[in-house]
């Protein structure tokens, strides 16, 4: 896993997703950081980046865990906005390859040189 359930709570401290759901939800976030980082992470194992790489992966898997709790009935809602009276929502998620996100994640994912097209 990129990210423990003692990670979340204890290093990034997550208090958003329940100890019930907490596994369940890393995992569904890390499908979504390794789809981000186009299947590198899982082909040069996660145990073989540098402890820095390792650290932006777990900190963005935690957030996208995050993210995807407390947004995931609008993440595939059709709607992205929404006006009443004078009132405006309106998502601002990034979509790399299908999978939504912010981009916080893509910077940290960046910073790891597992999104760079050209490798």
């Amino acid at each position: 896993m990129y990210a423990t359930p003692e990670y979340y709570t204890n290093e990034y401290g997550g208090t958003l997703i329940s100890q019930e759901e907490l596994n369940k939800a890393l995992k569904s976030a890390e499908y979504d950081i390794d789809h981000l980082c186009f299947g590198r992470i899982k082909g040069k194992g996660f145990d073989n980046l540098s402890p820095y790489q390792q650290e932006l992966i777990s900190r963005a898997t935690c957030l996208q865990a995050d993210y995807l709790k407390q947004y995931g009935a609008y993440i595939n809602n059709p709607l992205k906005s929404y006006t009443a009276g004078s009132t405006r929502v309106e998502m601002a998620n990034v979509t790399c390859g299908g999978v939504s996100t912010t981009q916080e994640i893509i910077n940290l994912l960046e910073d790891t040189g597992l999104r760079c097209r050209v490798l």
